[in-house]
């Protein structure tokens, strides 16, 4: 890619106003240092520390098994 084109895009980066689009592009090239934990819904995060635990007490199912029930379900038509 030449010189040239990446000022273009650059240029519309800057001239950008799309909120979605920049963070898009601040992920995509993992610039940001922040942590996204602080900006999911407290709904998620509930949901993420009930699975943990529930992991923690032993109640989750093994990768493996799942693995070996979706192949099953799903690629041995």
């Amino acid at each position: 890619m030449n010189i040239e084109h990446k000022y273009r895009i650059l240029e519309k980066i800057m001239q950008s106003e799309d909120d979605i689009l920049l963070n898009e592009i601040d992920s995509l090239l993992n610039i940001s240092n922040k942590d996204f934990w602080h900006d999911l819904p407290n709904q998620v995060k509930q949901s993420i520390n009930k699975a943990k635990q529930e992991l923690d007490n032993g109640e989750g199912i093994p990768h493996e098994q799942v693995m070996a029930e979706v192949r099953n379900r799903y690629l041995k038509k």
